[in-house]
């Protein structure tokens, strides 16, 4: 991993571990796991949670990859969008790309719930492992392997309005009006106008953090 690249490490999905079980029995564990009982909306699952973050980790994985990163406005906070998109133009300023291949994300774990009047913020903490390197403008391998997995583990924050409810979602269309999500950069729907990356609707991502900067 490039020193330039900071705290930003970004992954592809392959494959979530999840026991089956009831959707009840799923709720339930998920919350005695975060501890807090009135602060977990029984619609957000384990099943459920790991389809919404599998999403969002795939397409943030293909959009980094792509150094384009609009596919993924619309599952991303405007802070961390923001964020991203410095790190792909600081890369590209010193002519450099980092790329990660062959990815898998092999499970997850709560860490942390947080609540205000506006947000509920839910942290997990992932794990996995995969081929991350950078290229110099020759297309020559200066940092990272593109031969050997590393093996990693990062905690994501999402949040979701105070007073929203039900399952998260796993399909690529606006939560609002049902067309094909196409987010332009405000945030707002292509078609219905409306703000889909506030969290009004879903658990949209609002952080990354490594092990060595997480503070809980």
């Amino acid at each position: 991993m490039s020193e330039l690249r900071g705290s930003v490490r970004i992954h592809g999905f392959a494959a979530l571990q999840v026991l089956p079980r009831s959707r009840l029995e799923r709720s339930l564990r998920l919350v005695r796991r975060f501890g807090d009982a009135p602060r977990i909306d029984p619609a957000v699952t384990e099943e459920a949670l790991a389809a919404r973050l599998a999403l969002i980790y795939g397409e943030l994985n293909r959009t980094w990859n792509a150094q384009d990163l609009a596919p993924v406005r619309g599952f991303v906070s405007d802070g961390l969008f923001d964020y991203l998109g410095y790190w792909i133009q600081a890369y590209r300023a010193q002519g450099l790309k980092n790329v990660v291949d062959e990815a898998r994300l092999l499970r997850w774990e709560p860490a942390k719930l947080a609540r205000d009047l506006q947000y509920d913020a839910l942290t997990v903490r992932l794990f996995a492992t995969g081929k991350d390197y950078t290229l110099d403008a020759r297309g020559s391998v200066v940092g990272g392997s593109k031969s050997v997995n590393r093996d990693y583990s990062e905690y994501w924050t999402l949040i979701r309005g105070a007073g929203t409810r039900g399952p998260p979602r796993a399909e690529r269309n606006c939560p609002n009006c049902g067309a094909e999500l196409r987010v332009e950069m405000s945030g707002d729907c292509s078609y219905c106008k409306v703000r889909v990356t506030t969290g009004r609707f879903d658990w949209v991502l609002s952080k990354i953090e490594q092990d060595d900067s997480y503070a809980g």
